[in-house]
């Protein structure tokens, strides 16, 4: 069965009449008609986001938060990839820190180290401050245990102040 085309100009209703030429108003689009786009997110579905998302209202989350507990592979705290690193050291070793975003933005992240050597020194960055009364020294730490460090600078990375809840056994 073949079908032919038919032109039709004008489409009249009980209300108003409708001219080919105002149907397809290409000024109408993004203000009367939604404009195509296939990246338009679905708000009914799950997203996942490649790039970073500014959102200069806030936040608001009602249900839980995930974040994937990154294990570093060198001794390099990179705070692109997440606010949450694991590192299992067994040896003395150097943890420094990259892409801490520029002043004026907080960066806060936590650091799980587990000692697995015997009388492992850790040194970190110079920037870093301790929240103790033993002259902003580093915490001493027990090889066999877990310790966790919270890290948080506003500054760029210049003064980054640095908190310890060390020794765990589990």
């Amino acid at each position: 069965m073949a079908f032919g085309t038919v032109k039709v100009d004008t489409i009249t209703t009980s209300t108003q009449s409708v001219t080919v030429d105002n149907l397809l108003d290409t000024a109408d689009i993004g203000s009367t008609v939604q404009g195509y786009d296939a990246d338009t997110a679905k708000t009914d579905t799950a997203q996942t986001f490649t790039a970073l998302q500014t959102l200069n209202a806030g936040l608001a989350v009602d249900g839980p938060y995930k974040q994937a507990a990154e294990t570093i592979a060198a001794l390099n705290v990179d705070c692109a990839t997440g606010n949450y690193f694991k590192k299992s050291i067994s040896s003395n070793s150097t943890i420094t820190f990259s892409n801490i975003p520029a002043s004026g933005t907080v960066c806060a992240f936590t650091l799980e180290l587990s000692l697995t050597g015997s009388s492992t020194t850790i040194t970190w960055p110079s920037s870093v401050y301790w929240n103790n009364d033993a002259g902003q020294t580093a915490p001493t730490l027990t090889d066999a245990r877990k310790h966790l460090f919270t890290f948080i600078t506003s500054d760029g990375g210049t003064t980054v102040r640095g908190a310890a809840l060390v020794n765990y056994t589990a």
